[in-house]
């Protein structure tokens, strides 16, 4: 599949895009945005290993308006609202059934709190983000 237009159009609806790619250190600081709208759900990764489910999160909780989430993700969207992104990250990362459905999917690497680990050279590491349209602006939400 490509991002042609009519391709696109045989999948509709498309709530949010998840890009995969392999991860390299940036060379230059990414521009951050800090002040965006309040009810844009953005989480930072806490996590390792979490980015697809992260990515996939992003887009469920900010596209409430047209997908009918649950009362677990509503919960802890509604718990949420008003956290600093990096606790939203921690209410991610504690949730039980979030973590259940994590691990069912992984093939060996459980879904735990562990220290911080930069990549190296010798690593093949990759990296999910989204892209969500939220009120009418275009997001990459990447929790790193």
């Amino acid at each position: 599949m490509t991002l042609e237009d009519e391709e696109l159009n045989q999948v509709k609806p498309i709530y949010g895009l998840i890009f995969l790619f392999k991860w390299v250190p940036d060379k230059e600081p990414r521009q951050i945005l800090h002040d965006y709208d309040p009810e844009l759900f953005f989480a930072n990764q806490v996590i390792n290993n979490a980015c697809a489910t992260q990515a996939i999160l992003s887009i469920l909780l900010n596209r409430t308006d047209e997908i009918e989430i649950g009362e677990e993700l509503s919960t802890l969207r509604e718990f949420s609202t008003g956290l600093p992104s990096n606790d939203k990250g921690w209410t991610i990362g504690n949730s039980e059934k979030i973590r259940l459905a994590h691990n069912s999917f992984s093939r060996q690497d459980p879904f735990i709190i562990e220290e911080d680990r930069e990549a190296t050279k010798e690593d093949d590491a990759f990296h999910f983000i989204s892209y969500v349209p939220f009120k009418g602006q275009l997001y990459e939400l990447d929790g790193l």
